[in-house]
């Protein structure tokens, strides 16, 4: 259930991210501002859990996974900021982009060990 839930707020996340950077009204981007601040907080709640379960197969990839997934979360707070200064810089989406794909890809790697 919580993996379920994990991955499904990654790709309620992924999308409000993607729809949020790609609008033009501030109004909208505030909109979908919020949706993924909601996103963090369901995904960070189930991340914790999920890291207490499996802990104690593999500690080094589960802190690396929990660090990466905090990392992602500020990467996506500072595009948001910078699309709301209309100071956008495609470096800061490509590094969000790698990041994200690297803590998706990590999680994965841990969910079907």
């Amino acid at each position: 259930m919580w993996l379920a839930l994990h991955f499904w707020t990654w790709v309620v996340l992924t999308l409000s991210v993607l729809l949020g950077l790609t609008r033009h009204a501030e109004k909208r981007v505030t909109q979908f501002l919020l949706l993924a601040r909601c996103a963090y907080l369901i995904m960070i709640i189930s991340g914790v859990v999920l890291s207490i379960r499996t802990f104690g197969h593999n500690p080094f990839l589960v802190s690396l996974k929990f660090a990466l997934g905090i990392g992602t979360i500020a990467l996506i707070e500072i595009s948001f900021g910078r699309k709301m200064e209309r100071d956008q810089t495609h470096l800061v989406y490509f590094i969000m982009g790698v990041v994200g794909l690297i803590t998706a890809g990590l999680g994965l790697t841990l969910a079907f060990k």
